[in-house]
């Protein structure tokens, strides 16, 4: 991958060591970020192959020796420089999405700089260009390096990390959160259609360059407008094809930017593909927060065991449906059950046994409500049911129903089978006594089915 990366970049450079980017070194970034130090050997083994390539490069017959001192300096500045600046990544990006892309972006150019410093100098000493050459090349060699990794090394290493998935090898995991921000809808049309409504911007820049001969800096500014089009792409599309996306557009600007040759549009593509890889991955700390307030709000009022909503949210549920039967003079019902010799349960066949059972009994007593409905697990094995729009004999039925549902097939772990049965209270709510009265009404005739043998249900006398 480094060496096919290279020859990209030799496709797109416009003097020795001077491109719009350097792709290799988005492969080596992704690399160390994926494998850790096992990317080592491989990518070192790449640079110096293709160092000793660089008389071909530069048109002049240099000495064995040189080339492979220099292959084995560069090989050493290359990896080392990203290998650091990856082990940094690593180290600091954490499991979050913003703050990854806020370390990736602090740690990117510095890598670029050492690995610019490093490569420069290396072949410097190794005889192959003066030092005072070395240092005119710096500068086009650091912001090459730098959008070469920032543009590419976030796909460069979700194609990595797919194919070790298939093969079985280890990797660091580090795209785990930004994988789960997938597409809204999956489909490659629509993401078809807003990649070429990113390269519109371009392709006008193109034309004033091209067509018009407007060599002018605001001719290439154009392409920064790409910027909106590629934000939809981050907030539809999720982050693995914002990835891919950003690679493919910083491709066609690269590409686009050695067509026309060096002048002053080149600065302003290479600080467009950072500037819209830099936005697209702050843009992607939205959905993700988005996600992680939508799993706390989850959290926060849903119980985990059995789905059900915690009682806090219950009661906040049962505070909005009491006004809304009130405003509307609309029935409600509310249904309290207990399920029956619980404790048992967990004495005969333990514990997880005993979560298996309670998870079981709320799908089936999901299974049987209504989408207004609300369950709420209260207690232990107590459970609550919100029946909006519901005269309380039509809330018996439903409960009587779903004694049914809870009786009538037994639940299984393993070698262990118990039959499931609940004691069900029904009242109705009465908005001006409000419902705290309607929960000791429907407590109380649930103590009453208790108290009568079980497995039935009973309903609450009128307030």
């Amino acid at each position: 991958m480094w060496i096919g990366a290279w020859w990209l970049g030799q496709i797109q450079e416009y003097a020795p060591h001077a491109s719009l980017w350097f792709p290799p070194a988005g492969v080596a970034f992704a690399a160390f970020v994926v494998f850790g130090p096992r990317a080592a050997l491989p990518l070192a083994a790449a640079s110096f192959l293709v160092t000793m390539r660089l008389g071909e490069i530069y048109g002049t017959d240099f000495p064995v020796s040189n080339l492979v001192l220099a292959g084995v300096l560069f090989s050493a500045a290359h990896a080392g420089a990203y290998g650091a600046g990856a082990l940094a990544f690593r180290r600091w990006a954490g499991r979050g999405v913003p703050r990854a892309v806020t370390v990736f972006l602090l740690v990117v150019p510095a890598s670029a700089l050492l690995a610019a410093l490093a490569g420069a100098y290396s072949l410097a000493l190794s005889g192959l260009i003066p030092y005072d050459e070395a240092l005119a090349i710096l500068l086009p060699w650091f912001i090459g390096d730098f959008v070469g990794v920032v543009a590419l090394a976030p796909g460069f290493a979700a194609v990595l990390e797919r194919l070790a998935g298939t093969t079985g090898t280890r990797t660091s995991g580090l795209l785990a959160a930004a994988a789960r921000l997938g597409p809204a809808r999956p489909g490659l049309r629509a993401l078809s259609a807003r990649l070429l409504l990113c390269i519109l911007p371009l392709a006008a820049s193109l034309v004033l360059l091209l067509g018009f001969e407007r060599r002018d800096l605001a001719s290439s500014f154009i392409v920064f407008f790409a910027v909106v089009p590629l934000m939809w792409i981050v907030h539809t599309e999720g982050a693995i094809r914002t990835f891919f996306s950003v690679a493919a557009l910083s491709t066609v600007i690269a590409g686009a930017g050695a067509l026309v040759g060096p002048g002053d549009h080149t600065t302003s593509y290479q600080f467009a593909m950072i500037v819209l890889a830099g936005s697209a991955y702050f843009g992607l700390a939205v959905p993700s927060l988005y996600a992680d307030n939508e799993n706390l709000r989850r959290l926060a009022t849903t119980d985990a065991l059995t789905g059900a909503t915690n009682p806090g949210p219950f009661l906040e549920a049962a505070a909005r449906e009491t006004e809304r039967a009130r405003r509307f003079a609309t029935p409600l019902s509310l249904v309290l059950l207990d399920l029956d010799r619980f404790k048992a349960v967990n004495d005969t066949h333990g514990h997880p046994f005993g979560d298996t059972v309670l998870a079981e009994a709320a799908r089936r007593l999901r299974a049987g409500l209504r989408e207004s409905d609300v369950l709420g697990r209260l207690g232990g094995e107590e459970f609550g049911i919100l029946l909006p729009m519901t005269e309380v004999a039509a809330a018996t039925e439903t409960a009587l129903r779903l004694a049914a549902a809870l009786r009538d097939t037994p639940v299984t772990r393993g070698s262990a089978t118990t039959t499931v049965t609940a004691s069900f209270g029904v009242s109705a709510v009465d908005p001006s006594a409000g419902f705290e009265a309607a929960r000791e009404r429907a407590d109380r005739a649930l103590y009453e089915a208790k108290r009568l043998g079980r497995n039935r249900v009973e309903v609450a006398p009128p307030a």
